[in-house]
């Protein structure tokens, strides 16, 4: 079992799986998810966890690349 990092199962896989130029969204209850995109809901209650904490631990195993297109 998985001790340290991102322990949920489907984050984990998710960006173990990116490879450049792929691109991973984390947004609040309420944000519109296109038709066939996946989505994976952390919600415990309203506003838990936080926007900034789903992103801190995301940040710790993902590398991010400079935006090319911004």
């Amino acid at each position: 079992m998985k001790k340290t990092g991102i322990i949920n199962s489907e984050i984990s896989y998710e960006v173990a799986n990116m490879r450049h130029m792929d691109w991973l969204s984390i947004g609040d209850a309420g944000m519109p998810v296109p038709a066939g995109t996946k989505q994976i809901d952390l919600a415990l209650a309203k506003q838990t966890p936080s926007f900034m904490e789903v992103l801190e631990n995301v940040l710790q195993e993902l590398k991010v690349q400079k935006n090319l297109l911004g």
